[in-house]
């Protein structure tokens, strides 16, 4: 058996994950996100998972990604669907927000009943208006939640020093002896600084004040979000660490955006932008010649995300949204003495 497949397993045992006898209804997804039918599945679940052909891969290569897996547990609760019909949105007790069912609009949700619920698979701040018709759920009664990746058996935000630490090596960076600045407006912040001062000779920060006592001792605090202002010591940065919400937002540019590329220029020798979240002007980023990575990001989405460092996050993050749903449908939020349902 799979290291995947006893993940799934043993994830869905710690969280108590119980979907029996529900009707979920997913997508049908390749890579990292094969779990998310499959953790259902095991929990019980009568799982449809919608699917189609996308830049990320063909329906077929997704279904027989999860069908490998399936066979692996015996399983056979999952059916694998082209379309989304009424009737069988009307038969839902959970729909996901997962990437091919988005936009979950009132198109879709006109068929569906109250007693449905959507999880989200983040957090509460971190909605998108366009992911789900939230003022239509509510003149409906159809209970949507965000999942606190921060809750203790789901630990999703513990992983975001380690994505930050690969997207440094995917720059062609080291992070050993070496000094970088973590420019944050949002609660990333503290978990990405604090795993790089681990690593890296010197971290500092720019963030917002009510973050300051979440950083650790050894990340020394510049200025406040979004006044780019460092000592000389960390002229010389090897980089620049940019997360900024509402994601969509362009926060880096030559005017009219919060931080003036000219302000890059003058603070930093090299300034190299490492483009966790948030959108940034590129044209105006190159018109001074100020480096940044990656160089393709769709705008609102995350230059990184979970996957890129192996299943662990995305399958803790999947079964969390689920077990967002259970508590939901069950009519409580709190899992293990904590909030896990973020509810709207």
């Amino acid at each position: 058996m799979s290291r995947l497949v006893e993940l799934m397993k043993s994830t869905v045992r710690s969280l108590e994950l119980n979907l029996s006898d529900k009707v979920v209804i997913t997508e049908a997804a390749s890579g990292a996100y094969v779990v998310t039918p499959i953790l259902a599945a095991i929990a019980g679940a009568q799982v449809y998972a919608f699917g189609r052909d996308s830049t990320h891969g063909t329906f077929k290569d997704a279904t027989e990604q999860i069908e490998n897996l399936l066979g692996h547990l015996e399983c056979t609760r999952v059916t694998f669907i082209d379309e989304v019909k009424p009737d069988l949105l009307s038969r839902a007790d959970v729909i996901t927000n997962s990437g091919h069912l988005r936009p979950i609009d009132q198109d879709m949700l006109r068929h569906v009943e109250q007693a449905c619920v959507i999880p989200l698979m983040y957090e509460k701040w971190e909605f998108r208006g366009e992911d789900v018709d939230l003022p239509f759920c509510k003149t409906r009664g159809i209970r949507v939640g965000g999942t606190n990746e921060r809750h203790p058996d789901v630990g999703v935000f513990d992983y975001l020093g380690d994505m930050a630490c690969k997207l440094v090596f995917d720059a062609g960076l080291c992070l050993r002896n070496n000094t970088f600045v973590v420019v944050s407006n949002n609660d990333f912040g503290p978990y990405i600084a604090n795993r790089l001062a681990e690593m890296a000779g010197r971290v500092g920060v720019i963030g917002r004040p009510e973050d300051r006592p979440h950083y650790d001792s050894a990340v020394e605090w510049l200025s406040e979000f979004p006044k780019i202002q460092v000592s000389e010591a960390y002229r010389d940065a090897s980089a620049i660490l940019f997360t900024a919400y509402p994601f969509d937002i362009e926060w880096i540019g030559a005017e009219g955006t919060a931080i003036a590329v000219q302000d890059l220029r003058q603070q930093f020798a090299y300034p190299f932008v490492l483009r966790f979240a948030g959108d940034v002007r590129i044209a105006d980023l190159e018109a001074l010649g100020i480096a940044y990575h990656p160089a393709h990001v769709k705008s609102g989405h995350m230059g990184i995300i979970p996957s890129e460092i192996g299943p662990d996050p995305v399958v803790r993050l999947q079964a969390g949204g689920l077990k967002a749903a259970q508590l939901m449908m069950e009519g409580t939020s709190h899992y293990g003495g904590h909030e896990l349902v973020q509810l709207f």
